[in-house]
Order: structure tokens, then sequence, then C-alpha cells
């Protein structure tokens, strides 16, 4: 492939669009951004000002961020053995078949629904 084919015009190029409604990771991070602010807010009128400082909330949460770090390389650890991997692959596969077993009977019973709505009604 010669550089000319590789070069194309402004117009043959697509603008990426912007609108938060469109792209879906744009349209996630405003949902969670006013999320994080709802929160914060209900947080703040709850404790008004008996709540704890702005201290004793940075160390909560750096104690939570190190207990998410420890149990996530824990896990990374517990993927890594074999054993542990086909147990939690036997697992899965379970959760997944009850989930397909849910959609089944709601399927089933969608369909005998619709079925009843389609039978004439005798006078």
């Amino acid at each position: 492939m010669s550089p000319e084919q590789l070069i194309g015009t402004i117009e043959q190029v697509d603008a990426h669009d912007t609108d938060s409604r469109e792209d879906p990771w744009l349209r996630a991070s405003d949902q969670w951004a006013s999320l994080t602010a709802t929160l914060k807010a209900q947080y703040q009128e709850l404790v008004g000002e008996n709540g704890p400082n702005q201290e004793t909330v940075g160390e909560a949460l750096r104690t939570l961020g190190h207990a998410a770090q420890s149990m996530t390389e824990s896990l990374g650890r517990s993927l890594r053995d074999p054993e542990t991997r086909a147990r939690m692959k036997e697992a899965a596969a379970s959760f997944l078949a009850a989930v397909a077993r849910t959609f089944d009977d709601l399927g089933e019973e969608l369909r005998s629904t619709e079925d009843e709505k389609q039978e004439p009604e005798e006078a």
C-alpha cells in the first residue's frame, strides 16, 4: 500500500460526535458524575454539622482503598491457581445456566400469555 493510499481528506473523516446521548462512554461518565454529586449532597444533608470531618472521611476512604487493593491482589493470585480457576468456571457455568433457565421460563410465560390473548373469546 502506498503512502498516497493512507492519506485521506478531511471530508472523508467523520467527526466524533461528543453528544453524550450518542456516546455510551460519555453518557456513563455523565451519569456517574451526576450520581456522585447527588450522593455527596444527600450525605452532607444527612450528617449536616454533626458528621465526621474531612480528615476522618479521607482516612476511611484510604482504608477502603487498601482493602479493595488487597482483595484484588488476592483474587488475582486465586485466579492463577488451576484448581480455583476450575471451581470458578464451574460456579460461573452454574450461574449462567440458572440465568438461562430463568429467561427460558420467562419466555414461556410470555408466550403462553400471548397465546391466551390471541385465542378467540367464547360468547
